[in-house]
């Protein structure tokens, strides 16, 4: 047994604070029938110190039974003996292997005795052959030595595994999972809709029980374990089958990951035909929400509209839904974490040796949240494009965001759509682009409704986080001017980020994507204001500070001032929606003007100072 854990990294992290925000009141529990749902088609028999595994008379693995149940002191270290041993007598049904990772994973000290992860890897190969990989993971667990560790902090550790399990396999619809804390268990099961556990028990006083369920994992298939086999892969490539597409080769990496552990789970592949050597299309994997119109009958109406910029959709078909996967279980609403939970300090819960005893229940209260069902949907468009934060020039970055209002004007006017989540991973650049084509598009309709429906939809938060308009965070009715403020948070993000995936850490920018609605709506509010909004422009690296007067204009056009105070609200007349529009596009081209200029004076200097005089 490996007592250590080489990690790759998922396309993106994610932190505690981000995880919080992500799967409060998306949990639920405990879950009445939990353990037959998952565990039902497996069986055991006990005795004379042999538990034996069975499903459908079929016998998976004998397994001796130790006299005792381990201490919490123990508990790693007989983990690790056990788990290891091969089972007694023919035949074997279990799979895979267990690693452990200890060590005090909330202060990044290592002590053994502390905490550790506990991973099922199921390889390609010999465990002991290749280093330990995410996409190899297909249950996870949480140990913390002591029974009283904050529940809600070794829940968040739990749930950051479970982020990188599913950042690695993009196409998984469900993960186990479970979370020691001392002798206690509570199993757990994710999906892009949330996560739900069973009942606490005790390891000690329900030893046997515990030793079927950890010898279950190993005994499941595939589709137990949440493994959803779409993509293949050969020797040296992965591809994946669509009718009437055919075969589909994708890139190693995907351009484009949503993070969140609960959501679209968007993901992104450029991929391309047996014979072509070029990327041809973008494969999208996505877990809609079930109310929400599907994402291809607005690209379908885009093109219809022949909206100015619109991508093609060339292939749509949905898979899974969380509703079917969660079949049999009743639900209610979600729980949130209490108030008392969340800001108790480390030391208060560490002196108190009774807390979280009930696990979920205690350190949670009920909110008015009910089940929100995704279903699992795989896209394919066309062209494709770069992710927006690889530009080459500013004249390029300033030319893409340009021809993305323009996308948005014509959305909105041609095809009455309205898109709710401007970001940088909604932008895209493309290439090859002829003269009045567009340089850059806008991608992902997942948040888009069309006009029409806007009174039928419930008023709620929609957008990416960092980006999502000052109105939108106080939930006001989304609307075009909110879009396109967004533009311009984007634009900031893109610059003060220079090609990286987050700003500094001690840039502005880092305070807008944590805290509740409330707060990021007054953060904001701060931020633009003339005073504060200079702060944020001296974060511009050189390179950058020609787009000082461009940034400070798009303020000054999106926030008025009334009675002294920015403005932010929405003139929906079709003069102001045109004036708004206008302005904004105006103020990009000016600054392409500019800059168009500054290129060609910085060209004259090279050549003359290699002797050659520009014509």
């Amino acid at each position: 047994m490996d007592n250590y854990l080489a990690v790759n990294h998922p396309p993106t992290t994610v932190t505690d604070d981000q995880i919080f925000h992500n799967i409060d009141s998306r949990m639920h529990g405990p879950m009445s029938g939990f353990i037959k749902k998952y565990f039902g088609k497996f069986q055991y028999v006990h005795q004379d110190a042999v538990l034996e595994i069975q499903t459908a008379g079929r016998i998976l693995g004998r397994y001796a039974v130790p006299p005792t149940a381990p201490t919490p002191e123990n508990f790693l270290q007989w983990f690790s003996s056990y788990v290891s041993r091969e089972p007694d007598g023919e035949p074997d049904g279990t799979r895979g292997s267990w690693l452990v990772s200890s060590g005090n994973i909330a202060s990044g000290q290592e002590d053994a005795n502390e905490s550790a992860r506990l991973l099922l890897i199921m390889a390609t190969s010999s465990i002991s052959n290749v280093p330990m990989r995410w996409d190899y993971v297909q249950v996870i667990g949480q140990f913390y030595h002591r029974g009283y560790v904050c529940y809600q902090d070794g829940l968040l550790h739990l749930c950051q595994s479970a982020h990188r399990v599913f950042a690695s396999q993009p196409t998984r619809p469900f993960l186990h999972g479970f979370y020691i804390r001392g002798s206690l268990i509570e199993l757990w099961v994710f999906d892009r809709s949330g996560l739900y556990c069973s009942d606490v028990f005790d390891i000690r006083k329900d030893f046997i029980q515990f030793l079927f369920i950890i010898l279950s994992y190993q005994c499941m298939t595939d589709q137990d374990l949440g493994k959803f086999n779409i993509i293949e892969s050969n020797k040296a490539n992965n591809y994946i089958v669509l009718e009437p597409l055919g075969k589909l080769y994708l890139e190693s990496q995907p351009i484009a990951f949503r993070k969140g552990l609960i959501g679209t789970g968007t993901t992104c592949y450029r991929a391309r035909m047996l014979d072509s050597n070029r990327w041809d299309y973008v494969l999208k994997f996505k877990w809609r929400w079930a109310r929400e119109r599907p994402e291809d009958e607005l690209l379908k109406l885009a093109q219809k509209k022949c909206v100015w910029g619109a991508i093609s959709i060339d292939y749509y078909q949905e898979f899974e839904s969380t509703a079917s996967l969660r079949q049999g279980l009743r639900w209610g609403t979600h729980r949130k974490f209490t108030r008392v939970e969340r800001y108790r300090s480390i030391e208060e819960q560490r002196t108190d040796s009774t807390c979280n005893v009930n696990g979920l229940v205690e350190c949670t209260e009920e909110t008015d949240n009910f089940f929100q069902n995704r279903i699992f949907a795989c896209l394919v468009t066309s062209p494709v494009g770069r992710p927006l934060h690889t530009f080459r020039s500013l004249l390029e970055l300033l030319q893409v965001f340009r021809d993305a209002i323009k996308c948005h004007r014509s959305l909105y006017y041609d095809a009455n759509i309205l898109h709710q989540d401007i970001s940088p991973g909604n932008m895209i650049i493309l290439d090859d682009q002829d003269e009045g084509k567009a340089k850059g598009v806008l991608v992902d309709l997942d948040s888009a409704i069309e006009l029409s429906e806007r009174s039928e939809t419930e008023p709620g938060v929609t957008g990416t986080r960092p980006f999502m308009a000052i109105g939108v965070l106080k939930s006001e009715c989304h609307t075009y001017r909110h879009d396109l403020e967004s533009f311009l948070y984007v634009f900031l993000w893109t610059i003060i980020t220079n090609h990286e995936e987050n700003p500094p850490e001690t840039s502005k920018l880092r305070q807008w994507s944590n805290g509740d609605w409330e707060k990021l709506a007054i953060q904001k509010s701060i931020d633009m204001d003339q005073d504060s909004f200079q702060n944020i422009l001296e974060e511009f690296a050189p390179i950058f500070h020609s787009l000082k007067p461009l940034a400070e204009s798009l303020r000054q056009i999106l926030f008025p001032l009334r009675d002294r105070v920015i403005w932010t609200g929405t003139n929906d007349s079709p003069e102001a929606v045109d004036m708004l529009y206008d302005r904004m596009i105006h103020a990009f081209e000016e600054a392409i003007v500019s800059e168009g200029k500054n290129h060609l004076n910085k060209s004259e200097i090279r050549l003359t100072r290699q002797g050659i005089v520009p014509k």
